[in-house]
């Protein structure tokens, strides 16, 4: 059987957890006495309701993208997710801003998602070697009216936001998460529109000065898409290890 130190090892090797923001708290955040797995649940977030799931298809392991514990913790009661995780017993490997940058991580899978080719990075790399964001072409120009739309049909979003341009969309730049701030780094690089989400006023403003394109497309749409193509490495890489994506995990954002 595999363990949990070899599949974290294995995140490790193309998502290294030494990349991830010194603010971030990326890696094995529960560890439990039951080092052998044979099912694993991949989610973007570890909830209570997360933790049941795993509990009740006798997952050992829970691989998401976001910490479950981010601030210290000073107490630990049930309305905490990692209460359920330590009484379930249930194993949590958290992969975030490492998964972000990382080559086939975050970024690439968004922008694959959007039909992007010819792919660079965004911003420059850092000292880890890695990037934040991704800048490619569209196989065919869009118009500009219609490619909201396009996006969020892609990404399976419940609405959006963005800043409207006329004229085409041919060069597009992404940002899974909250990665608005790059408008002037995207514009710099010659991108007609920037997919990405938690933007602000003053970047709305910006960006229409600018004449970009800026699509908030939420950060859950714009970073589950990460997780088929995680379960696929890792299903070759780990074959005798089911791994499942969480059915009950969502979106907690509704639109009208």
């Amino acid at each position: 059987m595999s363990t949990v130190k070899e599949i974290y090892n294995w995140i490790d090797s193309i998502a290294p957890f030494a990349a991830a923001e010194s603010w971030d708290n990326s890696g094995l955040l529960v560890e439990t006495g039951e080092p052998e797995i044979d099912r694993v649940l991949l989610a973007l977030d570890i909830t209570g309701e997360v933790a049941r799931e795993a509990q009740e298809i006798s997952a050992q392991l829970i691989v998401a993208h976001h910490p479950v514990i981010f601030h210290p913790l000073r107490s630990l009661h049930p309305g905490q997710p990692a209460y359920w995780l330590v009484r379930y017993g249930i194993n949590a490997i958290c992969a975030h801003t490492n998964l972000d940058v990382a080559v086939g991580g975050v970024n690439d899978a968004l922008a694959r998602r959007l039909g992007l080719r010819c792919l660079e990075p965004l911003e420059a790399p850092g000292t880890s070697g890695l990037s934040l964001g991704r800048i490619g072409e569209l196989e065919r120009p869009v118009d500009a009216g219609a490619y909201p739309e396009l996006v969020k049909r892609a990404l399976g979003c419940g609405g959006l936001k963005y800043v409207p341009r006329s004229g085409e969309i041919r060069r597009v730049a992404v940002c899974g998460g909250a990665g608005a701030d790059l408008i002037y780094r995207a514009r710099e690089l010659g991108a007609d529109a920037l997919v990405t989400a938690d933007s602000k006023h003053n970047l709305l403003l910006d960006a229409e000065a600018m004449g970009l394109m800026l699509i908030d497309a939420g950060h859950a749409c714009t970073e589950r898409v990460v997780l088929e193509p995680l379960a696929e490495r890792l299903r070759a890489a780990f074959p005798e290890v089911e791994f499942c994506l969480s059915r009950c995990a969502a979106d907690p954002a509704r639109y009208i």
